[in-house]
């Protein structure tokens, strides 16, 4: 009987998880998951600067938002900041804000980012992406908590706890240069670290389940839950874009109604190693048969050569539709140069319809 009470009790906190409004916790049983919550809940009421580190789309958002949710701060400001989605020049002025008379245009004063957070959260998203200069007056606000407005000689105090991300693992960012050292030191006085979608695939049919539910009252859709078989096949995907490709999947099935579209038959799925479908199917072209059946064999190394193209102009055009079709983010995702890039996608003649032309 005291067993039986308790599997109805799993399944009423399931029932409470997929119903529960998006962004507001991380779901999951896995250990990794289990263990990152729960250091979550006790930094949350400690005043210390946490670096959130994982790969794109893991969840570092709902992280920051649970960290200040849970925290003392809570009903105070949460101010995001998406640094790379605000141009160099004027990431200095959305921080510290400026004086009337600062610079052309500045008709009038105006607060930054770090005022609006007073006695709240800032959230510096993909910090990686700011200059070693900005760095530099990050570093003063977080020994000081103070900083000048633009063309201001007062200094403002501001009482903000500060959370910030990066997709980069924090020893790289240094050695690349993309992170000044004596800032990391203070970014980095606890990490968490949220481990990529694909080692915790257990977690998936809760997720999924969690997104169909939402969306379909987002969309004003009726709610169904996912078959099983569909759920099945989604754990054996790889899952580059992590948990926020899962949500845009779920969003569009649910908006479509098509299968196709949850699954995305072009993504990887767990046979062959994790190699894509496609390059699967250019090796099986190369030495299948000449569609008359005649066995066809060509040289090894052409093969080879066949089932990299295929690979690789596969994995640039999910890329490109992942980033909508931002090829300087799509360069940076998939680790080469934007110029390189470039010739990629001029020489597999890629269109934005996301096939190849």
């Amino acid at each position: 009987m005291h067993r039986l009470a308790k599997l109805e009790q799993v399944s009423l906190d399931q029932e409470k998880d997929v119903r529960a409004p998006l962004h507001e916790t991380l779901l999951g049983s896995h250990p990794r998951i289990v263990e990152v919550r729960d250091l979550i809940e006790r930094l949350a009421s400690v005043n210390l600067t946490v670096l959130i580190t994982g790969e794109t789309g893991t969840g570092k958002d709902v992280a920051a938002r649970m960290l200040h949710k849970l925290s003392p701060r809570q009903g105070k400001p949460f101010i995001k900041v998406n640094c790379p989605s605000i141009p160099e020049a004027l990431l200095e002025s959305e921080l510290f804000g400026y004086e009337r008379g600062a610079f052309t245009g500045a008709h009038r004063a105006k607060p930054g980012r770090f005022e609006l957070a007073h006695e709240g959260t800032i959230f510096l998203d993909e910090i990686c992406e700011t200059s070693q200069t900005l760095q530099g007056k990050l570093l003063q606000v977080l020994d000081d908590q103070s900083f000048l407005r633009i063309g201001g000689v007062d200094a403002i105090i501001t009482d903000a706890r500060v959370v910030a991300a990066t997709n980069v693992p924090l020893e790289a960012a240094v050695n690349e240069g993309r992170l000044r050292k004596d800032i990391s030191f203070r970014l980095s006085e606890v990490v968490v670290h949220l481990p990529p979608l694909r080692e915790h695939p257990g977690d998936i049919p809760l997720l999924a389940e969690h997104f169909n539910f939402n969306m379909c009252k987002m969309l004003k859709r009726p709610y169904a839950p996912l078959k099983k078989n569909l759920l099945e096949q989604l754990q054996q995907l790889t899952w580059q874009g992590n948990v926020r490709e899962l949500a845009a999947r779920v969003k569009k099935y649910v908006a479509t109604g098509s299968e196709a579209d949850l699954l995305d038959a072009e993504n990887s799925i767990g046979n062959g190693a994790g190699a894509p479908v496609a390059a699967q199917a250019a090796l099986k072209q190369a030495n299948g048969g000449n569609g008359k059946g005649e066995r066809q064999f060509i040289p090894l190394r052409e093969a080879a050569r066949r089932a990299v193209e295929t690979a690789e102009r596969a994995l640039i055009e999910e890329t490109l539709r992942y980033t909508l079709w931002n090829r300087r983010k799509a360069a940076k995702l998939l680790d080469t140069s934007y110029s390189s890039l470039l010739r990629r996608i001029d020489a597999y003649k890629i269109g934005q319809s996301g096939a190849t032309m």
